[in-house]
């Protein structure tokens, strides 16, 4: 983080941090190296000379405060932001309509004493689930967390508020998101072609072009997790405290992105998904959506 940014980070969350004992730019400061770093929670205290209560005190202080400005800084857009975004992925991708690239993301933890196995993921550890949608620029555009490692991405999505933002009209008719197979195919969901075998050429296409559009979201949660060593692995026994580090993480990878003016052109190239989407459950219903199956086709001749 530049220092001109810290600047107008620290103008942003004063009115919301108290700075009796410990100084504003300390707190954000502190808060700031631990997200960033693997360091011990004593090591941290230890290097901005504060006793591990008062850090720990100060850490959750501004993850309060960042909680309060989270609206200004992640937020759906409006119709001339999707516009813009838009043609942001088709003069980047060619591929047309996308609004944005949505996916989830696992941030291991070391796992609760109780009901510790609601808390294992397919992968075989403890973790919180990030739900996550991001534009060209990798900027999260909306953000859910909190649900257990078990929970399957189908089940997360189909109990997301964003959901019910999709499905109240917030998209125009022509624009959609691009999940992957995790997701069940809708007019708002673009997903692949499932490969059975036997896809065409088109279809193969389709997939293709699919994927090396969606790999923004894979790309925005590597730079998340890069700038914040933390995420990948929270040690805290305070469980239900954990989606609360990770929606201040997230707002800060934005507001670093935002106003550090950060290039990304070319970061579309030469990716690949780092994780392999989850199956759909066999016992989740999957309901023939018509017009969606339309809509894809439609946009498979396109790419062709």
């Amino acid at each position: 983080m530049e220092k001109a940014t810290f600047e107008t980070l620290l103008q942003l969350l004063q009115p919301h941090l108290p700075t009796r004992t410990v100084s504003l730019e300390k707190k954000v400061l502190s808060h700031l190296w631990f997200l960033g770093n693997k360091e011990s929670f004593r090591s941290v205290a230890d290097r901005f000379n504060l006793s591990k209560g008062t850090l720990h005190a100060t850490f959750f202080e501004v993850c309060e405060a960042l909680k309060l400005v989270r609206p200004q800084i992640i937020y759906w857009p409006n119709r001339n932001e999707q516009a813009r975004i838009v043609e942001g992925f088709l003069n980047r991708t060619g591929f047309p309509g996308v609004v944005g690239c949505i996916d989830g993301s696992y941030i291991p933890i070391s796992g609760p004493s109780e009901h510790r196995a609601d808390y294992i993921c397919r992968k075989g550890f403890p973790c919180i689930q990030l739900q996550a949608v991001c534009d060209h620029h990798l900027r999260f555009m909306d953000i859910l967390t909190g649900w257990p490692g078990f929970v399957h991405d189908t089940r997360v999505f189909r109990n997301s508020p964003l959901k019910q933002v999709l499905e109240n009209g917030r998209l125009e008719e022509e624009f959609h998101l691009l999940g992957d197979s995790a997701y069940s195919l809708t007019t708002y969901m673009m997903v692949p072609f499932r490969d059975n075998g036997h896809l065409s050429e088109e279809e193969a296409n389709f997939n293709g072009r699919h994927s090396s559009t969606r790999v923004v979201i894979e790309r925005a949660f590597g730079l998340l997790k890069a700038k914040f060593r933390r995420l990948f692995y929270l040690d805290m026994q305070l469980v239900d405290k954990v989606p609360l580090v990770i929606s201040s993480a997230c707002c800060l990878h934005n507001f670093i992105l935002v106003n550090e003016k950060i290039d990304v052109e070319g970061e579309f190239q030469n990716e690949e998904n780092v994780d392999d989407p989850l199956p759909i459950p066999e016992d989740a219903p999957q309901a023939v959506n018509n017009a969606a199956q339309l809509k894809r086709r439609r946009l498979a001749n396109l790419l062709a």
